[in-house]
C-alpha cells in the first residue's frame, strides 16, 4: 500500500544582501529542522483536529455523508461517532518527520489511504484529511512559522 503524505518543501533564496546578512549572523540555511518540526507539529494538530471537527470543511473538501445503510449500522455499533471516526485510530495516527529542509506528514492507519486517495472508486467516497495549497490558510501559517523561527535564530545569533 502506498504511503500517502503531504510534503512541504522549503527553498530559501534571496538577493546577495539577504544571503550576506544571514551568513553574517551565522545562520546556517541548510538546516531548518527546528522550523520543520514546528510545521510538522502544527499540521499534525490541524489535520487530526480541525479537519475532523469540520468534516473536511477546514481544507475546503467537505466530506460526503455516510450511506443510509452504513449510517444506521454505525449509529447502532458506534453511537455518537462522527464521519471517519469509529475507534479513533485514524484520527490519532497522524505523524510527522522533519529533515533539515522538509517535513513529511503521514498517517499510518491502514484505511487512511483509501479515504485520502483521489483514485477512481466505487465503494468508499473520497474524504481527504490532508491538503495544503500555495496561498491557502495553512500555507500562510507555515510561512509564518518559518519566518518566526528564522527571526528567533537571527536574534539568537546576534542579528537585528
Amino acid at each position: 500500500m502506498a504511503d500517502q503524505s503531504t510534503r512541504v518543501h522549503i527553498n530559501i533564496s534571496g538577493d546577495k544582501d539577504v544571503v550576506a546578512m544571514l551568513n553574517s549572523v551565522g545562520l546556517e540555511i541548510k538546516d531548518m529542522q527546528p522550523a520543520m518540526q514546528d510545521v510538522g507539529k502544527y499540521l499534525k494538530g490541524f489535520f487530526s483536529g480541525e479537519v475532523f471537527a469540520s468534516r473536511g470543511g477546514a481544507i475546503g473538501e467537505r466530506w460526503p455523508r455516510l450511506s443510509t445503510k452504513y449510517a444506521a449500522y454505525k449509529a447502532k455499533k458506534y453511537p455518537g461517532r462522527p464521519v471517519l471516526v469509529r475507534t479513533g485510530v485514524m484520527q490519532k495516527s497522524f505523524t510527522y518527520k522533519s529533515k533539515p529542509l522538509q517535513v513529511t506528514i503521514s498517517n499510518k492507519a491502514a484505511h487512511f489511504v483509501y479515504h485520502q486517495s483521489s483514485a477512481p472508486r466505487s465503494l468508499i467516497p473520497y474524504r481527504p484529511m490532508m491538503k495544503v495549497e500555495e496561498g491557502d490558510q495553512r500555507y500562510q501559517e507555515i510561512v509564518k512559522i518559518i519566518n518566526n523561527r528564522l527571526a528567533q535564530t537571527i536574534k539568537a545569533k546576534g542579528g537585528a
